[in-house]
């Protein structure tokens, strides 16, 4: 019977942590991911935030450091992201560009439960994994 309960608590605790990290639909809800987005030359990896706001979910991606890599908008009726602010070594049009398209590839995906995108054209893979509110003791 113990070992049946214990199942049952460990069941619960799987299903309320994959609750707390699915993408925000309700005004107000959050989502945290670990990011990490590798380019030919290079990586950029941190923690992303979503938070569902007026329709739009706002987005900041900042490093280990905190400092601020993107700072963007996804409205998921056009599908479409506004950049607010890049960091300086990707703040070229022709960057924007392509993380502008990326992103909004990267945003439907995880609204649909996945985790990756990979740019096949300029050979970029986006990995976000969900951060869950998991206590040890």
């Amino acid at each position: 019977m113990l070992r049946y309960l214990l199942c049952i608590n460990l069941l619960l605790c799987v299903i309320t942590a994959r609750a707390q990290v699915t993408f925000p639909s309700h005004e107000g809800e959050r989502a945290r991911y670990t990011a990490y987005i590798e380019m030919s030359r290079g990586y950029i990896s941190g923690m992303c935030i979503l938070v569902k706001e007026e329709g739009l979910i706002k987005g900041s991606l900042f490093n280990e450091f905190g400092i601020t890599a993107l700072d963007f908008n996804y409205d998921p009726r056009h599908q479409k992201i506004h950049l607010h602010s890049v960091i300086s070594m990707m703040d070229k049009w022709y960057i924007r560009r392509v993380l502008k398209k990326d992103l909004a590839q990267l945003m439907i995906r995880l609204q649909q439960g996945e985790y990756c995108f990979k740019n096949e054209r300029q050979q970029i893979t986006y990995q976000f994994t969900p951060i869950t509110n998991e206590v040890t003791q």
